[in-house]
């Protein structure tokens, strides 16, 4: 039996199957009543079919693992992020078979396990190719986010210096600050306020949040200093000095690291500049005889 038949069978039969769960009328559920609500109030924001996919697959496979601390620290949204994941498997998935057809308009001819398997391994790749960019540029982002919390440590320091209260202290530096990781400090500590939270609990939150331990101990530091009145200008300066010397830390790693995967490179063109070398002389040794 042709495979091709089979598979033709399996995706007709799925796509009866869809058409039938689609007509059938399925109870309203709370969920998809508040997400159409939310898309009627945000009109073109989530309209795409991309996202609308995303969003079912979010409502059917709720356990599906999500970097959630990695999305909320590059401010992405979590249904546009599986969207993403959804356009590339489909994108894969895609690919080798156009491939495949413009190699056998040519004239040669593949067995038709080579496209299946091609677009099964492209597909899968592709879908946690989001996975990879989100981790890497999370980890960059996060290494930026310690580098302004030294500063932003350093400013606490010197408005606790200058006789302001915890909480003052902690919104003034704030404010004093630019860049993206003071205003989503700001922004944290003023939905604080308008909550009436105390602001070390909105930084606790955020340490959940963005995955940066450092602005746990940064609250756990302002919330000793607002319940007892502590001094703590000696704890941020040595929490910022501890800071910057694991950042240089990382630093010296990383370049250590660079400095060493160059070796490789260098070594290759030292053995292929030998070869060069040595070609004639070997060509001549072994064609004479």
């Amino acid at each position: 039996m042709n495979p091709w038949v089979i598979v033709g069978g399996v995706l007709g039969g799925l796509g009866v199957f869809l058409l039938v769960r689609e007509i059938i009328p399925a109870p309203a559920r709370l969920d998809a009543a508040l997400a159409r609500l939310d898309s009627a109030a945000a009109p073109g924001r989530h309209g795409s079919l991309a996202l609308r996919l995303a969003r079912r697959i979010s409502a059917e496979l709720p356990w599906l693992p999500v970097p959630s601390a990695d999305l909320a620290l590059l401010g992405q949204d979590r249904d546009a992020w599986i969207a993403s994941k959804v356009t590339c498997g489909l994108l894969g998935l895609a690919v080798p078979p156009l491939l495949v057809e413009l190699v056998s308009l040519g004239g040669a001819g593949l067995a038709w396990q080579v496209p299946v398997i091609a677009s099964v391994a492209c597909g899968a790749g592709l879908f946690f190719a989001p996975d990879l960019v989100t981790r890497v540029n999370a980890a960059e982002r996060r290494a930026d986010f310690r580098h302004a919390l030294t500063s932003y440590l350093d400013l606490v320091a010197l408005e606790r210096g200058a006789g302001a209260g915890p909480t003052e202290a902690l919104e003034a530096a704030a404010e004093i600050g630019g860049g993206w990781a003071f205003a989503r400090i700001a922004a944290a500590l003023d939905a604080a306020r308008r909550a009436g939270e105390a602001p070390w609990t909105a930084l606790a939150r955020l340490a959940r949040e963005t995955g940066v331990s450092e602005l746990a101990d940064l609250a756990d530091i302002a919330e000793v200093a607002g319940h007892e009145g502590a001094k703590i200008l000696d704890t941020l300066a040595a929490r910022a000095a501890s800071m910057r010397a694991q950042a240089q830390a990382a630093e010296r790693a990383r370049a250590g690291a660079r400095s060493t995967t160059m070796v490789i490179p260098i070594a290759l063109l030292g053995v292929g500049f030998l070869v060069l070398l040595i070609f004639p002389v070997l060509d001549r040794t072994f064609g004479a005889g």
